[in-house]
């Protein structure tokens, strides 16, 4: 399950956006600092071609992926310090971050106290004290010299005000920066919230400057997506098409989260489950089959594979499969979104 972690500053709508991918009801206030503990929750991936293929495999059950998502207490505003070390401590440990800005006008909120914090403040503290550090070690050490020319170069990137990962780094660089675990570093999704009523495009042309340039952006309303949250599937659904939403905000932050991170789906299917995993985009069949069970990858012999669309327009697995639909792959085919997949393994 993927971890992610939701930021912002005060009055930015973050915790409310928790809520409507979650559902959980985290309390929210017009006042700055409401939160101050971390929230957790799973979201559940909405998936529906995977409901329709499990309606058609009338399996019993259906597993959907999910992600993790952890809203951290505020960051810094005016007077304000910003995270503490444990909290840092919690955020390095998520594989990308939700920044939250809001682009929304309420009487009720502080315009003053939101905003953006791309993190700088953290990376260029600690790698500004490396830096000097490596650069001592490199003097007496020939062998220091190409990581302290890493870490120099990473900390003229952030002191110029620019997120570490706007640069295209070497794998011997990320390896020097791996004790430091950057946060700078990590995939980053920018939600442009905005009002119920307000044009997202608008709104994402008010502050889109502050994104740094190659991060995905994705405009909605929290305020509104906490409330369809609390409706029942159906409902939701009426009311996203009758205001011209799409599939909603989590569908979207999903799909703009796994591109992110470079993750995608493949299925298993069947009478007993109709189940979603997730994979890095450029695994492997061995490495999908070991996803499932360890016992998969290690006793690993082929796979058989389709696509969801294949499965579900012949009517099944099986009877696609009776029609020669069915591809027999071996263990370094690279899996592709949407497969479905049945290993043949001997252990």
């Amino acid at each position: 399950m993927a971890g992610i972690a939701i930021l912002g500053l005060p009055n930015v709508g973050k915790t409310t956006l928790f809520n409507a991918l979650t559902g959980i009801g985290a309390p929210t206030a017009s006042h700055p600092f409401s939160t101050v503990e971390p929230n957790l929750g799973v979201a559940k991936v909405p998936d529906p071609d995977l409901d329709r293929a499990a309606e058609i495999e009338k399996s019993k059950k259906i597993v959907h992926t999910s992600l993790e998502l952890l809203d951290l207490p505020t960051m810094a505003g005016s007077g304000h310090s910003g995270l503490s070390p444990r909290f840092l401590g919690r955020l390095r440990e998520e594989e990308a971050l939700v920044v939250v800005l809001r682009a929304f006008e309420d009487e009720a909120v502080p315009a003053d106290e939101s905003g953006v914090d791309p993190l700088q403040q953290a990376d260029a503290e600690v790698f500004g004290r490396r830096s000097e550090r490596a650069a001592k070690e490199a003097s007496s050490d020939a062998g220091m010299k190409r990581f302290a020319e890493a870490i120099a170069k990473a900390a003229a990137v952030l002191g110029e005000g620019n997120p570490l990962r706007t640069v295209r780094w070497t794998q011997e660089e990320i390896g020097a920066f791996r004790d430091l675990a950057p946060l700078t570093l990590k995939p980053a999704v920018w939600v442009i919230n905005a009002g119920e009523d307000d044009d997202t495009g608008a709104a994402v042309a008010a502050v889109g400057d502050l994104v740094p340039d190659g991060d995905t952006v994705v405009a909605l309303s929290a305020r509104l997506e906490e409330e369809a949250a609390e409706l029942d599937p159906a409902d939701r659904a009426e009311l996203y098409e009758g205001l011209g939403l799409g599939e909603g905000a989590l569908t979207t932050m999903v799909r703009a989260t796994y591109d992110a991170i470079g993750l995608i789906s493949f299925y298993t299917l069947g009478p007993k489950e109709a189940h979603a995993w997730t994979v890095r985009r450029g695994a492997s069949a061995r490495e999908a089959a070991g996803k499932i069970h360890s016992d998969l990858e290690r006793g690993f012999i082929r796979a058989e594979i389709a696509t969801l669309d294949e499965v579900m327009a012949a009517g099944g697995w099986d009877a696609l499969k009776a029609a020669g639909g069915i591809r027999v792959e071996g263990k370094d085919y690279l899996i592709d979104e949407r497969d479905v997949i049945v290993v043949r393994f001997s252990v």
